[in-house]
C-alpha cells in the first residue's frame, strides 16, 4: 500500500498536476521508500508481470540530480535508527 500511495502521488508530478521540485521539497520520505526497493525493482517488475510498477516514483525521484546521494543518506539513517532501536531493546531486556 505504501508503494501504491507513493506511485499515485508521484503520478501527479508525471502528469503535470504538481511541480516536481515542489513535490520533492515537501515529500522527502519518497526517497527513503524508493531507496528500499530500488535494488529489487527489476526483479519485482518481472515477478509481478507489471513492467510499469512504481514507474512514477522512479521517474520523479530520479529526475533529482542528487537522487543517489539523497537515497544513500536515507538508507544510512534508516540503518542507524534500526540499530539504535535494536540496541535499546536489547539493553532493556538484559537484567
Amino acid at each position: 500500500m505504501v508503494l501504491g500511495y507513493w506511485d499515485m502521488a508521484a503520478s501527479l508530478v508525471t502528469t503535470g498536476t504538481i511541480d516536481a521540485e515542489a513535490f520533492l521539497a515537501a515529500h522527502g520520505e519518497v526517497y527513503a521508500t524508493f531507496s528500499k526497493i530500488l535494488p529489487f525493482l527489476d526483479e519485482m517488475r518481472k515477478a509481478s508481470g507489471e513492467p510499469d510498477f512504481c514507474k512514477h516514483v522512479e521517474a520523479v525521484v530520479m529526475t533529482d540530480p542528487n537522487a543517489q546521494a539523497t537515497m544513500t543518506r536515507r538508507r544510512e539513517a534508516i540503518r542507524a535508527a534500526t540499530k539504535a532501536v535494536a540496541s535499546d531493546q536489547q539493553s532493556r531486556s538484559t537484567p
